[in-house]
């Protein structure tokens, strides 16, 4: 491989000519000096005309909303859930109480985190 005026070519004496070594080529692409181009301050103007970083109180009244509405769907979901119908197949078979409720409320806290994690990303 062979850099001439910034333009890479195929080594001399190779037959159908190798695919130039691209990290050869970027490494010597970036050690050329150029000229600065002036912008005639248009970076600055733009950094001055991007909005403000948000300040951490709107942050964590966001993260406030976000845990509302994890907890109000699940009351919604809790509110639906048929529970009476749930207690009747208990009784009827037999199932623990306690394992039962401690599934659901596991399963429960399991899914409000997934959404708080979820939600914050």
């Amino acid at each position: 491989m062979v850099i001439k005026d910034g333009v890479v070519h195929s080594a001399p004496g190779v037959a159908g000519g190798e695919e130039p070594d691209f990290d050869t080529w970027l490494s010597q692409q970036l050690q050329f000096n150029e000229p600065h181009l002036d912008d005639d301050g248009f970076c600055e103007r733009v950094m001055t005309d991007l909005p403000p970083v948000p300040a951490k109180r709107s942050e964590r009244r966001a993260t406030r909303y976000q845990y509302a509405a994890v907890v109000a769907a699940s009351a919604i979901v809790c509110w639906q859930f048929p529970l009476e119908d749930v207690l009747t197949a208990m009784a009827a078979q037999s199932i623990s109480l306690y394992s039962l409720v401690g599934l659901a409320v596991v399963s429960s806290m399991a899914a409000m985190t997934g959404g708080i994690l979820a939600a914050r990303r």
